[in-house]
């Protein structure tokens, strides 16, 4: 029973998910999150009952109205709804031992399926199915118009262009965020993948907020940048595609089955000035890559913002949805913390790679498909109080630079206490944040990270041979014996080059 009792506590009238709709699950996400602790039961089972319940709702208060349940029996409504939603729609029932919340329920077991056949009826609903796929379901499928071939909308697919957001079925919206994005209703996919555009790859299935890191990044024709985390390949061939197809773009993807998908990611989108490492991005080192000047890092993460698209679910050449390698399922409070912080040590050690071995980079875009703050802007915090990283010269991005219209930011109050030049409030206005379908895609987090150009090439030109940086003298040393000492390991190290060649 400690499940139904979990979940009726977010259910409450107390609560703002009393009359909650499907566009409410990223705070009841949240709201899970906040009381980890105090949870009996497998929060991973409160959110998928209370998702299915809030789903239903309208379905399930008719029916407890029309059953007079709550007139018969001392059972409060949050229970109530939440019991009769495993009656009459799980497949496993309700799941709790015998007990005087559970015969509650039974005693009136007759007459609450009666009245659920009566609503599905009244309703014209043949199967529950139905009930999901009609106008509640208000998730997106979102299509990005690849600009690197010639690309358009086909005719063929007849809709109708509109500016009402999430557009209707039928209907199509221009997204005024990402420069050739369109919003459709989700059940049109199976008609999108059908086309030959599609499968040409002149459109591609990407979230909106999956389209965020290269926006920010926002590389020009020419330029060479790394992808450190690349597969399956729709922020990479987004990077090509802002660059025109011209400069470089290095794409590292360690695992060799996610390098295959990647490599007909990027082939199919005609991305042909990607390369494709199939190595760690954490070997990387500046003499291998001497002109990168931007740099993307989507590490692997717990995945907490991903949602299945209710009533379609496929997969197309692996470059459907956001790929994330997950490290287990517990979601137990003390394993999700464990693993979060292990999540967080992991990307800290990415991000640094990205920040502290190449010189010429002024820009480094941080992201993730979580809405844990803990793999967010813990890590953006973990990062600008590196020393290692400030001497560089790093800092946030302005908002100017962010997607400035975007109205979710990161969490200031993460940023509290921090030794840094920048307010937290800077430092937050430099993230964005999407929250799972109420922002009309996937959770994710964005942070940007930049250095004055000028600053990185006086840098350069302070490295010696050993890619270590010289500071200069302190005029009240005597700077001989230094002098000669360096002088000895430079020419020591060409001598052995030399051999070597």
């Amino acid at each position: 029973m400690n499940l139904y009792l979990d979940a009726a506590k977010f259910i409450s009238p107390k609560t703002s998910f009393a009359k909650s709709s499907a566009t409410n699950f990223s705070d009841l996400q949240s709201a899970i999150q906040k009381v980890l602790p105090s949870l009996k039961s497998d929060p991973k089972r409160v959110y998928a009952l209370l998702k299915s319940t809030i789903r239903y709702k309208e379905l399930l208060d008719d029916v407890l109205n029309q059953a007079e349940l709550l007139q018969y029996e001392k059972i409060s409504y949050s229970i109530a709804i939440v019991l009769v939603h495993d009656f009459l729609i799980s497949k496993t029932g309700i799941t709790a031992g015998k007990g005087p919340l559970k015969d509650a329920i039974l005693r009136h077991k007759t007459r609450l399926k009666g009245e659920f056949t009566k609503v599905k009826i009244k309703r014209g609903i043949r199967d529950l199915g139905e009930f999901n796929a009609s106008s509640n379901d208000r998730t997106i499928r979102w299509i990005r118009v690849n600009k690197i071939l010639p690309s358009s909308l086909p005719a063929s697919l007849q809709f109708t262009k509109t500016s009402e957001f999430p557009p209707p079925r039928g209907t199509i919206c221009a997204d005024p965020f990402i420069p050739h994005l369109y919003a459709v209703a989700n059940s049109h996919t199976r008609q999108l993948i059908s086309t030959t555009a599609y499968q040409r790859g002149e459109l591609i299935l990407q979230d909106r907020a999956s389209c965020f890191p290269a926006i920010i990044l926002s590389p020009t024709s020419g330029e060479t940048v790394i992808d450190a985390c690349a597969a399956p390949g729709n922020k990479t061939t987004h990077l090509a595609a802002i660059m025109g197809n011209i400069g470089k773009v290095i794409a590292f993807e360690l695992n060799p089955d996610r390098a295959k998908v990647l490599q007909r990611m990027i082939k199919r989108a005609g991305a042909s000035i990607v390369r494709v490492e199939n190595r760690d991005f954490t070997g990387a080192v500046p003499a291998e890559w001497e002109e990168v000047t931007k740099v993307m890092c989507d590490p692997s993460c717990s995945g907490s913002g991903i949602f299945r698209k209710e009533g379609f679910s496929i997969t197309v050449s692996g470059d459907e949805t956001e790929e994330q390698e997950k490290d287990g399922e517990d979601t137990s409070g003390d394993a999700l913390a464990k693993r979060l912080l292990n999540l967080s040590i992991f990307q800290t050690q990415i991000m640094k790679h990205a920040l502290t071995k190449f010189p010429k980079a002024t820009r480094v875009v941080y992201s993730t498909c979580s809405i844990h703050a803990e793999e967010n802007e813990d890590v953006v915090r973990k990062l600008l109080t590196d020393p290692e990283i400030a001497k560089l010269g790093w800092q946030a991005m302005g908002r100017e630079s962010v997607i400035p219209t975007w109205h979710r930011r990161g969490w200031r109050e993460r940023f509290q206490g921090m030794e840094s030049p920048q307010t937290p409030e800077e430092i937050a206005e430099g993230c964005v944040r999407a929250e799972p379908i109420v922002d009309g895609g996937i959770g994710f987090f964005v942070a940007g990270f930049e250095r004055d150009c000028a600053y990185t090439h006086k840098r350069a030109a302070c490295l010696d041979d050993d890619g270590e940086e010289w500071n200069g003298f302190d005029d009240a040393v005597d700077s001989r014996p230094v002098i000669e000492t360096a002088l000895k390991r430079r020419n020591k190290k060409r001598k052995k080059n030399k051999k070597s060649a």
